[in-house]
């Protein structure tokens, strides 16, 4: 209680020095700061000038993430005819924005992707003084902006007179404000897909409250608004459907019964209906075929609503490879409740060292500080430890000897100015992305396998497996794709385990059908997302196939993916625990 009374006083301080806009100022400044996944990364500069019926304003975004310098200008200038909004620039490291677009009010508001805070400050004013419409339309593709205040709110924040708003422009975000209706925290996805911090510098004390705040009320919102149906089934029977044993041969069970009861397998075999029962729900799956759930393998979950759009391509388990610690955990809490649709998820934690291009506030620069996070990661309920781009050789074998205190797998990135063998060979369970392979492979020979056996056998010694992300690269048009593709032909020939994931780009499906582009077989290449990745993650006994005793995590397909590979495209029913998702 003292401690709810204390920062209830810090805000009532921190606002009694607000200095607000004159009615006929000639410019005011106000600045703001950026962060992504809570370390800051630039800053964004407004000039306001001219009357508030008559503003002018100017906002300067500079950002600096993972080495990259980024810059985005955009303004709002008032004339006789309307207001012109122009923002030109860099919104993310892989994506620009160029608008110069004249509106009236009555079209709407300018909000685009650049991220600025102060565009929502604007936005809120426009819908307070339009009367709290259902939404506001988008002055620049007509589309919904839809906004509502958040009343649930603990008595700190009740005390300080600020507001919270819901903000969803194809997304939710979480935006707040003082008495006086200015800007002072936005929580928001950039256009790369990855969590955004915005802050008035004058509040940075508030920043890790009002953050864990606004992922509460994140996460609230998908429950209450996921759009997938959140009615438990106690009792589910599947009936009719050809079950594909991915463990062995893929086989072909033909019309069969899987009885789920309260989110475990309980019965697979031939139809009988005295072991249904009263009041179960009832599937028929006649000429349909059963797989179990995927996995994701590599994601990043930094919005709730990534959990929907995972759910809805048929992946019933996840792990995220890099997240913010508390909104991890506050993902954990829910998912582990079952009180609404979502994967399983399992978190590494991130862990990177210290340079211009670091990402996280999570760090692993000496041993006090290794030990602190990795220790915090584990009594969270993180599964595996992330080490990042910028860490140190000397830190990783640190790194690895905490790990092992708490049976936590260290998995990740190839660190900056290294090749992969040391890693491998000092205790890397897992690396991600095909390319950090590339300096490390002897390219002189035809016969890769020859020229690469002491890899080979390494990899195969240390039990290493390999989470390749080739659709990032396929998507993104590189160049060395072939060569990827010969890589992990070249490891899953040579019996390293291949598990598929996204790394937030396309689908499952997507990193599947990659696969067996490499000459992979589509047996193999639906292993690598079902039971590899299970038994990777210690968790076989509960997933990776329709067994009895398993998870009642299944998908139906309308066609056999051994054979349609492309029906994994457009999943018709997916079961994850007691839940039935139809899409």
């Amino acid at each position: 209680m003292t401690q709810t009374r204390n920062y209830s006083l810090l805000i009532v301080f921190m606002l009694s020095f607000t200095v607000y806009l004159p009615f006929a100022a000639a410019q005011v400044t106000q600045n703001y700061q950026v962060y992504k996944l809570e370390n800051k990364i630039g800053t964004e500069k407004v000039s306001i000038a001219g009357r508030t019926d008559n503003t002018a304003v100017d906002i300067t975004i500079r950002t600096v993430d993972r080495g990259q310098a980024l810059m985005l200008t955009a303004a709002l200038t008032p004339n006789a005819t309307g207001t012109r909004y122009t923002s030109i620039g860099q919104t993310s490291r892989f994506k620009q924005e160029k608008i110069d677009q004249l509106y009236s009010a009555s079209q709407g508001f300018p909000l685009s992707q650049n991220g600025s805070i102060k565009l929502r400050e604007m936005l809120i004013d426009y819908w307070i003084k339009a009367a709290r419409p259902a939404f506001v339309k988008s002055a620049l593709d007509g589309s919904a902006i839809r906004i509502s205040e958040i009343t649930d709110m603990t008595d700190a924040y009740k005390v300080s007179g600020w507001k919270t708003f819901l903000i969803n422009n194809g997304m939710d975000e979480i935006f707040w404000t003082d008495a006086q209706g200015k800007a002072v925290f936005l929580t928001t996805i950039d256009s790369e897909g990855d969590k955004r911090e915005v802050i008035d510098e004058r509040y940075l004390s508030a920043f890790t409250k009002l953050n864990q705040q606004s992922t509460h009320h994140l996460l609230q919102a998908y429950i209450d608004n996921s759009g997938i149906s959140a009615k438990k089934n106690p009792a589910i029977a599947i009936l009719g459907g050809t079950i594909i044993d991915i463990t062995h041969h893929g086989d072909l069970q033909n019309n069969t019964m899987v009885l789920i009861i309260k989110g475990k397998i309980d019965y697979v075999g031939t139809i009988n209906r005295s072991l249904i029962p009263p009041g179960a729900r009832l599937i028929d799956a006649t000429n349909k075929f059963l797989l179990p759930g995927l996995w994701d393998m590599h994601a990043h979950i930094f919005h709730p609503s990534y959990l929907q759009r995972e759910l809805r391509s048929g992946v019933t388990s996840i792990r995220d490879m890099g997240n913010e610690f508390d909104f991890a955990k506050q993902l954990m809490d829910m998912v582990r409740k079952e009180s609404t649709p979502a994967p399983n998820y399992y978190a590494a934690g991130l862990l990177d060292g210290k340079s211009p291009a670091t990402l996280g506030t999570m760090l692993a620069t000496n041993e006090n500080e290794i030990k602190k996070n990795i220790g915090a990661y584990h009594d969270a309920g993180f599964r595996q430890i992330k080490v990042y781009s910028s860490v140190k050789k000397k830190d990783f074998n640190s790194i690895v000897e905490e790990a092992k205190r708490y049976h936590m797998d260290v998995v990740g990135h190839l660190p900056t100015g290294y090749t992969v063998s040391y890693f491998i060979n000092n205790g890397m369970r897992s690396i991600s992305h095909i390319n950090y392979f590339m300096n490390s492979i002897n390219w002189s020979s035809s016969d890769l396998k020859t020229a690469n056996q002491s890899l080979l056998d390494s990899m195969r010694s240390h039990h290493t497996f390999l989470d390749p992300t080739l659709n990032v690269y396929q998507l993104a048009g590189n160049k060395k794709v072939a060569y990827y593709q010969k890589l992990v032909k070249l490891f899953a020939d040579n019996h390293i385990p291949i598990v598929a994931g996204t790394d937030n780009e396309g689908t499952i499906a997507n990193e599947i059908q990659n696969y067996i582009r490499c000459g992979i077989s589509p047996l193999n290449a639906i292993r690598s997302a079902t039971i590899i990745p299970a038994e990777v993650m210690g968790e076989a006994q509960k997933s990776g196939s329709i067994s009895q005793g398993k998870d009642g995590d299944i998908l139906i397909l309308d066609e056999n993916p051994l054979l349609h590979i492309n029906t994994l495209q457009h999943i018709p029913t997916i079961i994850r625990n007691q839940f039935v998702i139809t899409n």
